[in-house]
């Protein structure tokens, strides 16, 4: 989906996270968007593929079940099942925001 045709506004951050595969292992990753229906991240050599579930941790946050909507190379977009509750949505954005750290290393 286009981000011309969002429902809703994202939010750029750059939040260490990590994300685990109900069929497989937990990875680290950085969280560099945001909203309440959802996020994307980065995962350097990502296998995700479309509909996957997956449990997301943003800093210190979930964990948050989500599904893969899609995969481009090493970032991915996923939709949380339940949206994120505005109070949280913005304690992430102004607690645990690291602007400035390196979000592909």
């Amino acid at each position: 989906m286009s981000e011309n045709h969002r429902r809703e506004e994202r939010h750029h951050v750059q939040v260490a996270g990590h994300y685990r595969a109900r069929q497989g292992g937990k990875r680290d990753v950085w969280i560099k968007d945001i909203s309440e229906y959802g996020c994307r991240f980065f995962d350097k050599f990502s296998v995700l593929d479309d509909g996957s579930n997956i449990l997301v941790r943003v800093g210190n946050i979930g964990p948050i079940p989500a599904i893969v909507r899609w995969r481009e190379g090493s970032v991915v977009g996923a939709q949380f099942e339940r949206p994120l509750h505005p109070t949280v949505l913005s304690h992430i954005m102004r607690e645990l925001d690291e602007p400035g750290r390196d979000p592909d290393r």
